[in-house]
């Protein structure tokens, strides 16, 4: 499998207005109190900390994923939340959709998340890459972990209880 990562531009847009309307996205990305489904403009846009990008397997895309540098987060968003707002530099975190219903379920999540982290890491010089999906979230918990993140705590986000996971050197 060939798993490219091209950055998200305007005209990938439709595409991904497509995916959120999937219930496989909208149960997980979209519940109440999480991003509204407008926000994809400012990361496209550039804010200096999140980077989107749209998941090519074999010229296909079939999602979408991104990585946030935390530090920069920190530094310069006006009002940093979530569980991340006092990390180091180097600290990156990653979170993904598949929206094509034909990729669930057959080990493409597993293997883009080795190369996404391989490109955080190689792209961005990251020293670690956190994670944090819901508790309740058993199918992308063992896709993080067979991808290499190790579980550190569980936290509450404000909406739900989260599994707080890392790969990397601190």
């Amino acid at each position: 499998m060939n798993i490219l990562f091209k950055p998200m531009q305007e005209e990938h847009l439709p595409l991904w207005r497509k995916w959120i309307q999937k219930e496989q996205v909208k149960s997980v990305w979209f519940i109440e109190g999480y991003a509204p489904a407008d926000y994809i403009h400012q990361k496209i846009a550039g804010n200096g900390y999140d980077y989107p990008f749209i998941i090519y397997t074999d010229n296909h895309p079939i999602g979408f994923i991104v990585c946030c540098d935390l530090y920069a987060y920190r530094t310069k968003c006006p009002a940093p939340k979530g569980l991340f707002t006092q990390e180091e530099p180097g600290t990156f975190c990653m979170d993904l959709f598949i929206g094509e219903e034909d990729y669930l379920n057959k080990g493409y999540g597993t293997e883009i998340v080795k190369a996404f982290i391989d490109y955080i890491f190689k792209h961005f010089q990251a020293k670690q890459v956190l994670i944090d999906p819901a508790v309740t979230n058993k199918r992308a918990i063992r896709c993080y972990e067979k991808a290499g993140f190790r579980f550190v705590r569980t936290a509450f986000d404000g909406i739900t209880d989260c599994w707080i996971m890392k790969i990397g050197t601190f």
